[in-house]
């Protein structure tokens, strides 16, 4: 007898339905980071750019698959042509001594699993199509389309309806929470596609609703890293 689709997503743990790609804002990647340890060191792009976090095959109101395929390790020399690229718009923003600790992680973690699709079936592939879609929905650009800046609060269904206004389709934002000063700072962006990389809405696409940011509260895009200044701009 035949399985039914159904039957092959639930039995394969690898299977997948979206891509959703990650931006994330440098200045609240670090504050997060320094908030570990005072001690830790940043590296943010000196033009405050938005960074790649990663492309992340997704099951509908879940997360993963992860770690798909131990087959396909890591191979740095791969990345040799877009190197350079990476290192301004993939940016580790924790400045691990390790140049490759991200790009590692996020190709061991879903690359893996992304690489069932022909259009990112190698580890370069998988790279260079973060950069693409980056340099179509750089949220830096997006935000500044409808006058949304770093250093100015705004409410979370502004930021949401500029960016629907500018790619035509929904977005998720995620927010950093300073429990000391009550205040709340945009800490990711995340788009998605379908697997033919086709960009769709991300209505309720991860399990929680369009934000993890509390809607009562104004969500500052900061300028600086918040309360820490020990960086390194590269």
């Amino acid at each position: 007898r035949k399985r039914s689709k159904c039957q092959n997503k639930i039995e394969d743990p690898h299977y997948f339905d979206i891509l959703i790609f990650t931006q994330h804002w440098p200045q609240t990647v670090c504050y997060l980071w320094k908030e570990k340890s005072e001690s830790h060191a940043c590296a943010l792009p000196k033009d405050d750019e938005w960074s790649i976090h990663g492309i992340w095959p997704t099951k509908y109101h879940s997360e993963g698959p992860n770690f798909c395929n131990n087959s396909l390790p890591f191979n740095a020399s791969t990345l040799k042509p877009i190197k350079n690229e990476l290192e301004t718009k993939w940016i580790d923003v924790q400045n691990e001594k390790d140049t490759y600790s991200l790009w590692r992680h996020e190709w061991n973690k879903h690359g893996t699993c992304a690489a069932v699709l022909p259009t990112l079936n190698s580890e370069l592939k998988y790279f260079q199509k973060g950069l693409q879609l980056l340099d179509v929905y750089d949220m830096k650009n997006v935000l500044g389309k409808v006058n949304i800046v770093p250093g100015r609060s705004y409410s979370v269904q502004d930021i949401l309806n500029g960016i629907k206004k500018i790619i035509g389709k929904t977005a998720e934002i995620v927010c950093a929470h300073n429990e000391e000063k009550e205040e709340e700072y945009i800490f990711e962006i995340r788009i998605c596609f379908d697997k033919t990389l086709q960009l769709i809405d991300c209505d309720n696409i991860s399990g929680y609703p369009a934000t993890t940011c509390r809607d009562s509260t104004q969500v500052i895009y900061p300028g600086i890293v918040p309360s820490f200044y020990n960086v390194i701009q590269i």
